[in-house]
């Protein structure tokens, strides 16, 4: 749909299609469009705590991680060995298992694509599976950045502890290499075979070509566990590998995000300011009564965040039906590392007032600001009634690796629209 085009429909009512909103300020992604990369293209991932990303979106086709034939495993190895990758399934277990087919059957909570990026140092081979080892980072986006530059500024923090991996391990197609066929018997064992090869087992073996199979190990653990041809085994488990990986966000992933980042990177790609042309859509000005954040719900943090110490003000465009509920959200300026999902959920369930046009209500858009912090021994939250201060900078205390400033103290906190003077203050987290 033409970015240019707005949509009319009526201010009052509240089931209005928000969707068509934001696709009115820029179509969702096309599964063949061209994918944005945020990966670092200039250096490899380093095993210290951060390595920092600054290039251009690449506008390139969606490549596999193996776009041509494996010869053999010492081509495999070279191939993966050092390797940044996502894992397409957003799986966050750090022991992965999969089939021959490339599909998990072991068991992992699914999280997001700014914790699924893996670094391989080590390949295993035997002649039933492939092991990788290798080391899980988040994306931390740069807060800093300019707009345009958000996508592609961001650093890649080990999540995997020190001294500790993960596991992938990958079923492979067995080869089975076919039995020499015995030599004639000697003259006069003759009607011996002619009757065994007549005889009712051996023609109920023949119509069943199964069960020879089965007899010669062709088979067992699935219609296509083994197989006599080498390079057959090696396209399956190129075509598994394709299907657990991609060496980059590409077009297939973003299609498969939440609505809030598609329309983030989409505007990104294409460099359109992520705002909704429909006029019905009004924000604060002359004749208008801006919404009112009633009460926010606080947005969590996440184990990998605190362990990485990530604290920061992310920021997100927000679609207010006429009565102030919350009906779109996209992610405008990201933090990373799980903590965009929290902060979307966290503004869905927050209460807001809704604006009103010539005192009349209308359907709005604001910009929400959530700040996330970290908990330590010396950020905790302290007893009610007290002022927290920050840790004292020049004694150089609980200094966040990812800012470089002392970590803030708790707790997280929902920010105010920017229209917003009179909110309710935010609610401490629990503990």
């Amino acid at each position: 749909m033409d970015s240019g085009r707005s949509i009319v429909n009526p201010p009052e009512t509240r089931s209005m299609n928000w969707k068509r909103a934001w696709i009115a300020a820029f179509a969702l992604l096309v599964l063949c469009c061209h994918p944005i990369f945020p990966q670092q293209t200039s250096s490899p991932v380093q095993p210290a705590n951060a390595t920092s990303s600054d290039t251009t979106a690449a506008t390139m086709a969606t490549e596999d991680v193996l776009a041509g034939p494996v010869s053999d495993d010492d081509d495999l190895r070279r191939a993966l060995t050092g390797k940044q990758l996502f894992i397409r399934g957003l799986w966050l277990d750090d022991d992965l298992h999969f089939n021959m087919y490339g599909d998990l059957v072991s068991t992992s909570p699914k999280g997001s694509f700014t914790l699924c990026a893996v670094e391989i140092e080590h390949v295993r081979l035997t002649k039933k599976q492939v092991e990788l080892e290798g080391v899980r980072y988040g994306i931390h986006f740069d807060d800093a950045a300019n707009w345009a530059d958000s996508a592609t500024s961001f650093d890649l923090l080990r999540v995997t502890p020190k001294k500790k991996h993960m596991t992938i391990i990958i079923d492979r197609q067995q080869v089975i290499t076919p039995k020499k066929k015995k030599e004639e018997a000697k003259p006069g064992a003759g009607a011996a075979k002619t009757g065994a090869a007549t005889s009712p087992a051996a023609t109920s073996a023949a119509a069943n070509p199964a069960q020879t199979a089965a007899a010669s190990g062709e088979g067992q653990g699935g219609a296509d566990a083994s197989t006599t041809d080498p390079r057959k085994a090696a396209e399956q488990l190129r075509y598994a590998i394709n299907r657990i990986f991609a060496p980059g966000l590409d077009g297939k992933m973003i299609a498969q995000m939440p609505d809030y980042w598609q329309y983030f990177y989409k505007a990104q790609m294409e460099h359109h300011s992520m705002e909704p042309t429909d006029p019905n859509i009004v924000r604060p000005g002359p004749g208008v009564d801006g919404p009112k954040l009633v009460r926010n719900l606080v947005a969590s943090s996440n184990d990998y965040a605190q362990r990485c110490q990530v604290a920061g003000v992310a920021s997100y465009k927000v679609i207010l039906d006429p009565e102030g509920k919350p009906i779109g959200v996209a992610v405008y300026r990201p933090i990373g590392f799980g903590l965009d999902e929290n902060a979307v959920e966290a503004i869905r369930k927050s209460t807001f007032m809704g604006a009103t046009k010539d005192g009349k209500p209308v359907s709005s858009v604001i910009d929400m600001a959530v700040n996330f912090r970290i908990y330590s021994k010396l950020t905790a939250s302290p007893p009610p009634g007290t002022t927290q201060q920050a840790p004292d900078v020049a004694a150089g205390q609980d200094i966040s690796p990812v800012t470089g400033k002392p970590s803030l103290p708790g707790p997280y906190s929902a920010g105010q629209p920017t229209s917003q003077t009179n909110a309710q203050p935010p609610q401490p987290a629990p503990q």
